[in-house]
């Protein structure tokens, strides 16, 4: 005789699942998935605002991720939480032109983004209890039940179609607006992915104020518009996102200071694919950041290290960016 399980107790089991679920508060799906093309304190940098000159410039940044969300729905289910560790390498490319006509720097580029690898893991959990047939007694239960993997490959193009520049003094101001490519590898199934699906155009504007006396204050606006990811019909809200940059040059090529971002959604999500509610995420960091010029070749290669810690998050990813990177100009 074959022993089949009871339907009743899985029944049981289920049920109670999809009502602590119900019951729980509603998770965090504002920016599909709590996550987006903007990448925590990405913009944050010495000098943002400056272009020092006419050339084509070189930026590679290693950055490694490890953060925590509660309660989000992601690839179709919804997880208690979720963990994130990432390590991804993006590499820009530009050219500015001296322009005298508009007194100032005028030029385009593209960045590559390729995830090394990303580790994912959800867990969701429920409690339920069910009635023994010996005793009588209600006995209490557990059901437990994950997911995650691991993940690497090219992620979302971004192109800089209009870098503009001009410097007036201790001032400098730079814009630069930028079109997020789907470019990467997206399952609406999996976890694991490497694209958000959707395009995305984020307008920044970077301010830079270097007194004589070597201090420093910079930063960068941006408002980031969503396009709806055609797959799941997700309308991701628009975000505001600040970044910002205090510190001291001690000389020309060593500079320490403070960098940290700000990040809040303006609008809701939206789209047949929003079931759960319209949310609104934001995000705030702070941490230290040093850069050190070596010559190299003739040339000045720009060594940039920063670590942003996760303040606070509602409805995203929290937790901790690690940054190595460097810059040089041909």
């Amino acid at each position: 005789m074959s022993h089949r399980p009871h339907a009743a107790p899985l029944f049981l089991a289920a049920l109670c699942l999809a009502l602590a679920l119900a019951a729980a508060p509603r998770p965090a799906q504002a920016v599909e998935g709590g996550a987006s093309h903007y990448i925590q304190g990405a913009y944050g940098d010495f000098l943002m605002g400056l272009i020092p000159a006419s050339g084509f410039y070189v930026r590679n940044d290693t950055l490694y991720q490890s953060t925590h969300m509660d309660a989000t729905y992601k690839a179709g289910r919804v997880f208690a939480g979720l963990d994130d560790t990432s390590v991804i390498n993006i590499t820009k490319f530009s050219y500015l032109f001296d322009v005298p006509a508009m007194g100032g720097f005028l030029g385009l580029g593209v960045g590559v983004p390729l995830i090394l690898n990303e580790h994912i893991t959800g867990d969701v959990a429920a409690d339920y209890s069910r009635r023994s047939r010996t005793t009588g007694l209600d006995m209490p239960h557990q059901l437990d039940f994950g997911g995650g993997g691991d993940r690497g490959g090219l992620s979302d193009i971004f192109l800089m179609p209009v870098i503009a520049g001009w410097n007036f003094g201790e001032c400098h101001l730079a814009v630069t607006p930028i079109v997020f490519l789907p470019t990467g590898y997206y399952d609406k199934s999996k976890l694991t992915n490497l694209g958000m699906n959707y395009a995305s155009f984020d307008g920044n504007m970077a301010f830079t104020w270097l007194s004589k006396k070597r201090f420093e204050l910079s930063v960068n606006a941006g408002y980031m518009i969503n396009a709806e990811n055609a797959t799941t019909k997700y309308l991701s809200g628009n975000q505001l996102h600040v970044d910002w940059t205090a510190a001291y040059h001690v000389n020309e090529r060593l500079a320490l200071g403070a960098v940290g971002y700000l990040v809040a959604q303006t609008t809701p999500d939206s789209g047949a694919g929003a079931t759960m509610g319209s949310f609104y995420s934001s995000g705030t960091g702070i941490g230290p950041a040093a850069t050190y010029a070596i010559p190299v070749g003739g040339k000045d290669v720009m060594l940039i290290a920063k670590w942003l810690h996760g303040l606070g998050a509602t409805h995203s990813f929290l937790g901790d960016t690690v940054y190595a990177s460097f810059a040089v100009k041909f």
